[in-house]
């Protein structure tokens, strides 16, 4: 069955649903009413902030899911990949471009992040520095915070376009991860370890200790996690230390101060024993490389201080993070051994936020604020083969961006609301470059060019980007809301300079390649529901997306020439789909959860140079290590059961089977047209998990989990260098079966 069979089928499906609850909407709000002594235990409420304001998720006219911190460190789902593996819509993650994939780092959190078939932007070699990705990734209110995945409360993920209340890069959607506050009343912490296979050792130490009652309280945390590769030992070891401190002040009701300090340093290997490439498509070539390592260090300062004034509440959010990087990634490819030494001796952040906004009650729900951003950046990154450079790149960037946002929700009637929001943003983007090619790439005794530089006027761009959302929600129900929404998007331009112009296949000098600011416009019709006196949750959507100048990020733009040149290129795309999660709390000890999206991806209207080095229509990934693909079809479906036993203990067991669908491969025009399709195309998929969670009391738990059940070893990626005399293919892995157990101590 074709994706577009799939999405026609699912939204009729959708449709059908909405039919349902018109239908059913009145009988279930006289359900609510009637006597429910009897009735199994309900579904919980959810408590999400992703408008910027504490709502109820199934209040919120958006797509919203949310995991609870607590069920993550149970199922042993540390890196956002796996976060985020049973949400629908999304695929991939930073895991998936930085340890073990070829041992780069990235200060791009939503790196490798795919929501609605919209990959974001990846560097060549699996290092991203300062992207302007699609996606945006939020710790505790912080843009491309640190230390989201220890100590987690809760993660939100909101799909499709959230420009105009989150600005830069929230244009396919967000994930916004927020961390646990000191709690003011209560001396206490946690110890949490963890053991599995591949020598996986994970520690997390939590102590929360009030200084003043109701006033005064700091909650410090710490966390390791380091384990084996998956292949060699060494060459894809990774190790993750991270610490934070948060201190609360409240003097009184009225006022509240979250000041936060964090770091993160980071080990990721590469080489060793890992897989090559092979002349034979679908072969798999093992080939040893000397050990490389990478090392990135981070560190943030933030805060929040908000006053409540009355009429509303005055928030300022100030932020300041440091990114470092040093190492060397070491591979083997077609033109010999390669040897890429990273260093960004400087990438500073400085975000702030002042927003106002309506207090709780009000019957006009508005916000409004003013927001700026500052990176600064140093980069170095040179890639030799065989012990002589091709190419070294010198790269400092300066961006800055200021802007203005509105929103504001009326209610028309007592069950219809309308909601309008606008933000403008300006953004200055200022490049310098030093490309210098190497002796690699010319015959011996060969001098060598001068150096290309970008410098000044000719590296400065500024962009505006004015962004909007319209929405209109209706109640059919107390529990039954069906929504319509306009919203766009945007990410803003670059300049970026290639290794060579790509306008023959012949060395020529590097060039630089300008890009626009990328705007996306989104149409979204969604529907929340609860049945069954809050014991059935169906939840639904259907958009469709277009994208003005999509950035696909690291396209070899030097096909046959040698080493690889690579450079975002742009073109317009667009993207359609459904989306459905479903809950049912069959009886108090039972629940069964459904997860399904089909998505549909496609290029149109390419310009010429995009379609000589994208050829497929189908958005795909872009043919760097780093990039990922987005999944057209996914779905997930878990059953949980707890049992009670002796003396008040549980015993909680879930289970989940996870599909993925199959999909293309990245293709230049000269590829396809030598039929290279069906060489790179990803089949599907089908794994499981398991989980098992003995709690006693709410002091201790243990658990034992299972990722990948029965050990299914499948493709996820094939990239395809023509840069040789032969093609050769070179896939990439799933993550093997995975299990560890979890022993969690509350004091």
């Amino acid at each position: 069955m074709s994706v577009e069979t799939q999405i026609l089928c699912s939204t009729s499906l959708f449709a059908v649903t909405l039919g349902v609850v018109s239908a059913l909407a009145p009988a279930t709000a006289d359900a609510q009413n009637a006597p429910a002594a009897t009735a199994p235990a309900a579904l919980g409420e959810i408590v999400v902030t992703a408008e910027r304001r504490v709502e109820n998720v199934q209040k919120t006219s958006a797509s919203v899911t949310v995991r609870a911190g607590q069920d993550l460190v149970k199922e042993g789902r540390f890196t956002l990949q796996a976060i985020l593996e049973d949400v629908p819509g999304i695929t991939g993650g930073a895991a998936s471009a930085t340890a073990g994939v070829v041992g780069g780092g990235t200060d791009t959190p939503a790196a490798g992040l795919v929501i609605r078939g919209i990959p974001s932007n990846i560097g060549a070699g699996g290092s991203t520095t300062s992207t302007a990705s699609a996606a945006a990734v939020y710790v505790d209110g912080v843009y491309s915070g640190i230390g989201g995945d220890y100590d987690i409360d809760r993660v939100e993920v909101v799909r499709g376009p959230q420009g105009t209340l989150y600005g830069r890069s929230a244009t396919s959607g967000l994930v916004a991860i927020t961390t646990r506050n000191p709690n003011l009343k209560d001396l206490g912490g946690s110890a949490t370890l963890e053991a599995g296979n591949f020598n996986l050792q994970h520690y997390t130490a939590v102590v929360n200790l009030p200084i003043v009652s109701d006033q005064l309280a700091i909650r410090v945390s710490g966390n390791l996690y380091k384990r084996d590769g998956y292949i060699d030992p060494l060459g894809g070891a990774i190790r993750n230390s991270d610490a934070r401190i948060k201190v609360l002040y409240k003097p009184n009701d009225n006022v509240s101060l979250l000041a936060g300090a964090a770091l993160q340093d980071n080990v990721d290997h590469n080489g060793g024993h890992e897989i090559g490439a092979s002349l034979v498509p679908g072969a798999v070539t093992y080939v040893d490389v000397p050990v490389g390592k990478v090392n990135n260090n981070f560190r943030q300062y933030w805060a929040e201080l908000n006053v409540n004034l009355g009429f509303g509440t005055l928030t300022y959010q100030p932020a300041y993070r440091t990114w470092k990087q040093a190492g060397v990634i070491n591979s083997v490819t077609p033109l010999g051994v390669g040897t890429q030494p990273l260093s960004t001796p400087k990438d500073n952040f400085l975000t702030q936020e002042l927003r106002l906004s309506s207090s709780p009650g009000s019957k006009l729900i508005w916000q409004a604020g003013i927001a700026y951003y500052k990176n600064d950046l140093v980069n170095s990154n040179i890639s030799n083969f065989n012990g002589q450079m091709a190419f070294g790149v010198d790269e400092t960037k300066q961006t800055e961006a200021l802007g203005v946002f509105a929103q504001a929700t009326y209610p028309v009637t007592e069950t219809t609301r309308i909601t309008a929001g606008v933000r403008y943003d300006h953004t200055t983007v200022s490049t310098g470059e030093i490309y210098q090619l190497g002796p690699f790439l010319f015959p011996p005794n060969t001098p060598l060019p001068p150096p290309f530089v970008l410098s000044g006027a000719a590296g400065k761009r500024k962009f505006n980007n004015v962004t909007y959302k319209l929405r209109l929600e209706h109640d059919l129900a107390p529990t039954n809301l069906l929504y319509a929404s306009v919203s766009t998007g945007f990410s803003p331009g670059d300049v970026v300079v290639a290794a060579s112009c790509p306008a023959s296949i012949s060395l020529t000098p590097p060039c630089p390649i300008e890009l626009k600011a990328e705007t996306l416009t989104s149409y979204e019709i969604g529907s929340k529901n609860r049945f069954l006196d809050d014991k059935l949750q169906v939840n639904g959507d259907v958009f469709y997306s277009t994208y003005g100048a999509f950035q696909s990020g690291a396209i070899n733009v030097n096909e046959g020439a040698g080493p690889p040149a690579f450079a975002p290129l742009a073109s317009p795309m667009k993207s359609y789909g459904v989306e459905i999660e479903a809950r049912y709390k069959i009886t108090p000890a039972d629940l069964l959860s459904l997860n399904f999206s089909a998505i549909k991806s496609l290029y149109f209207n390419k310009p010429p140079l995009f379609a000589r080095f994208v050829a497929e229509d189908e958005v795909t990934d872009s043919g760097a290590w780093g990039s990922v693909a987005p999944i057209p079809v996914s779905a997930s479906f878990a059953y949980q059961h707890v049992f009670t036993l002796p003396g008040d203990s549980t015993l909680r067991l879930r289970a989940e089977v996870l599909y993925s669908s199959g999909h293309g491969g990245h293709l230049n025009a000269a590829e396809q047209a030598n039929g290279q399709q069906p060489l790179v195309h990803i089949d599907s998929a089908v794994t499981g998990n398991l989980n098992a969670t003995w709690t006693p009391n709410d002091r201790f738990s243990v658990s034992a989990y299972v990722r990948n059940l029965s050990n299914l070893r499948y493709f996820t990626k094939i990239i395809l260098d023509s840069s040789g005399p032969s093609y050769q293919y070179q896939p990439r892995y799933n993550d093997p079966r995975t299990f560890g157990i979890v022993l969690n101590v509350n004091f």
